[in-house]
């Protein structure tokens, strides 16, 4: 029974996803990375120094999505300010990872829940008017 109950959850995330503008898989993807940095987070105080690994190391492949996403053309200071504080998310996870510290982690999560909240506040007509201006250009 439990296992089917989990596949049902997994079907829907996968179909969830599918069905997603990509605004929608943005928020997912940092909605996801701010439940890792959690999860790692207490993997380090539980010191399971083998799950902290993986999770971060989740959180640093979402981040490169979340990266190699940006136009830098199109989005300019936005996308260029972004990349940085990516990258700057990415190595400080690295190093978190190696000193088991969880205040980096805290850090990155900070930055990453500010980001998801601006993400949030996108106006639904302005995600509209850009999906369909997306959609006429191609």
């Amino acid at each position: 029974m439990a296992r089917l109950s989990i596949q049902k959850y997994r079907d829907m995330k996968i179909n969830s996803a599918e069905n997603a503008d990509p605004y929608e898989l943005v928020q997912m993807v940092l909605k996801a990375i701010l439940g890792k940095l959690a999860a790692a987070k207490a993997c380090i105080e539980q010191k399971n120094i083998p799950e902290k690994g993986r999770l971060i190391s989740e959180c640093i492949t979402l981040i490169g999505s979340l990266d190699e996403s940006l136009d830098m053309e199109q989005g300019g200071d936005i996308s260029r300010n972004l990349s940085d504080l990516y990258n700057f998310c990415s190595g400080h996870l690295i190093a978190s990872n190696v000193e088991n510290d969880t205040k980096k982690i805290d850090d990155v999560y900070q930055i990453i829940g500010t980001i998801k909240e601006a993400w949030d506040e996108i106006p639904k007509q302005t995600r509209d008017e850009y999906l369909e201006k997306k959609v006429a250009n191609r």
